[in-house]
């Protein structure tokens, strides 16, 4: 990969230069209030180059799935379940969804229509995720007794969880796809900033006190994205 390979993204949010790796490439996202020139953005992308290497196997298998987006199998890590799939064709073209105890989904209907059976199952992550990140959050409020209004389960496209000041948590599907110890540190994270609604040095206090590696985890958070199938995006 060169340093030419990279698309740039513009954003408010970012205060800092970033990189992040998919299977749609290398993109370069610059912070809306700070003017790089084009030299300067390929000096930061060869001081990152190692980095970008030692992703890039994440970046070449995800290139090999997009060929095909319907998944044969679900690893969710962060609560230790694989799920198998089956697609079956019927003469309804109506998609239907069923599970069963051996963690087995089948799905039927009108299989080729592959976006309705990738919309069932972006509905089953959701449904399956209310479930474990709700009994994984509760768990964790009465452990550190930092306590929560109402959990909401979304499918955001940038974010892991968001908490609002009147203590309402939002925590995204994708979560179950990441390893146990960053769903928790995520799931801290969130809980939180119901005692500090910021990142600076009382909220890292408060995060250190139940995630002793909290800024390892913040940092492979980061490039945790990756570790999303391509069909849940």
């Amino acid at each position: 990969m060169t340093p030419s390979d990279y698309k740039l993204r513009i954003s408010k949010k970012a205060k800092y230069l970033q990189l992040r790796l998919s299977h749609q490439g290398l993109e370069v996202i610059i912070p809306a209030k700070k003017r790089l020139t084009q030299d300067a953005i390929e000096q930061f992308i060869q001081q990152k180059q190692k980095w970008i290497e030692k992703n890039r196997h994440v970046y070449d298998a995800q290139k090999e799935q997009s060929a095909s987006r319907l998944p044969a199998a679900i690893p969710l890590h962060a609560i230790n379940q694989t799920w198998n799939v089956s697609y079956l064709p019927t003469l309804q073209k109506k998609i239907a969804l069923f599970t069963n105890l051996s963690q087995q989904l089948t799905i039927m209907g009108d299989i080729a229509n592959e976006q309705q059976c990738l919309k069932k199952l972006r509905q089953w992550l959701k449904e399956i995720a209310q479930v474990h990140l709700s009994q994984h959050l509760t768990l964790l409020a009465q452990e550190t007794q930092l306590t929560f209004k109402n959990l909401t389960i979304r499918n955001n496209s940038s974010r892991w969880g968001s908490c609002s000041s009147s203590g309402n948590i939002s925590l995204c599907c994708k979560l179950l796809f990441l390893p146990p110890e960053l769903m928790r540190h995520v799931l801290l994270h969130e809980l939180c900033h119901t005692k500090a609604m910021h990142h600076g040095k009382t909220f890292w206090r408060w995060l250190e006190k139940f995630d002793e590696n909290a800024r390892v985890h913040a940092k492979r958070l980061k490039a945790a994205a990756a570790q999303v199938p391509l069909w849940v995006r």
